[in-house]
């Protein structure tokens, strides 16, 4: 899932420099209510993920909103994969811009530069970014953009991790990037809130987002060293962990729907992504004619961060934890709990 990150506060959208933390409030959060006006016509929408659609986590997450939407009559849409290279991803935006698509949609940070590029060639479409430290402050008047609350995904994963009273906990990351670093640092957080005597081992990097083979490695060195749980950030590198772990018959946190059903036996709860709310405000905005001049941020308060139920993987997670991560996110949506 961690194609992108900005670190937000709890309670309002926050532009920090995370991928690198520190900031300014430039952005409003993504929703999408019963108040919002009805779309009239069928928007017709082309987006670009960097990575295959079938990852049960980020990329997934845009297929699946958008799958939605068509079947609620709001959409129709073109969805191009593996579209990383900008080499490769700006002709296609220029592309669905020229055949006069309403909205254009680039997933991920690779995907910004080449948004940006086509953009200012077609005043006319509607198009959307998402990135890194700064993504909320580059809007335009034809480009919102938009981000993930880092400080909570980060948090609550590592608050679900703590409260399984595994311990020790290994992490498996995909890249050494600021935004992986920052959701790597809140979930220490979370994991010390909720057990401050769990031992944290050094977070191995399996240098890719979707290397499932690197990361199961990784993880069963990480068992090697004594780890009862093993946390991971999503995308392809989800599939690895989640079958070393459960071969090796530890938890795990954060294994996608695509590890299939025996890793995920041994998956207590994964945070991730529900681009629903999002696109859906794009999709109005659209159809209102006041789309763009804005950055968005997905957060639990709006419904665009989401968990699996907690699984008690056959009685080893106590039986109040679920109860115990119902009481966080109800604090870190009222402001009682403070991240960072």
């Amino acid at each position: 899932m961690k194609r992108i990150g900005t670190v937000l506060t709890a309670a309002v959208v926050t532009t920090v420099a995370a991928i690198g933390l520190a900031g300014c409030s430039t952005g409003s959060s993504a929703s999408s209510d019963s108040t919002a006006p009805a779309v009239d016509k069928v928007i017709k929408v082309g987006a670009l993920t960097p990575g295959n659609t079938n990852d049960g986590a980020f990329n997934q997450a845009l297929a699946d909103a958008l799958e939605k939407l068509k079947d609620e009559g709001l959409i129709d849409y073109e969805l191009r994969d593996q579209m990383s290279d900008p080499a490769e991803s700006e002709p296609v935006i220029a592309d669905f811009a020229s055949q006069g698509y309403d909205l254009i949609i680039g997933h991920g940070i690779e995907l910004g530069d080449a948004v940006f590029s086509v953009a200012g060639d077609f005043p006319d479409v509607h198009f959307t970014a998402s990135g890194g430290p700064d993504i909320l402050e580059k809007y335009t008047d034809n480009v919102e953009t938009w981000t993930y609350d880092t400080p909570q995904v980060g948090y609550l994963s590592g608050y679900i991790a703590g409260v399984t009273g595994a311990s020790p906990i290994g992490r498996v990351e995909s890249m050494e990037l600021d935004f992986v670093k920052a959701t790597d640092s809140f979930f220490q957080q979370g994991v010390t809130a909720a057990n401050p005597s769990a031992e944290l081992l050094p977070v191995v990097y399996a240098g890719s987002f979707d290397d499932a083979q690197a990361a199961a490695a990784a993880t069963t060195g990480l068992v090697g060293q004594g780890a009862k749980l093993v946390y991971t950030t999503g995308d392809g590198i989800a599939t690895g962990v989640g079958s070393a772990a459960a071969e090796a018959g530890v938890l795990s946190v954060g294994v996608s729907s695509a590890a299939g059903e025996a890793a995920l036996a041994n998956n207590v709860s994964t945070v991730d992504l529900d681009m629903y709310p999002i696109i859906k405000a794009w999709v109005e905005e659209v159809a209102a004619g006041d789309f763009g001049g804005k950055g968005v941020t997905s957060t639990l308060q709006n419904g665009g961060i989401v968990y699996s139920p907690i699984n008690d993987v056959d009685g080893a997670v106590p039986a109040d934890a679920a109860a115990k991560v119902d009481d966080v996110i109800a604090g870190i949506t009222d402001g009682s709990v403070t991240i960072g």
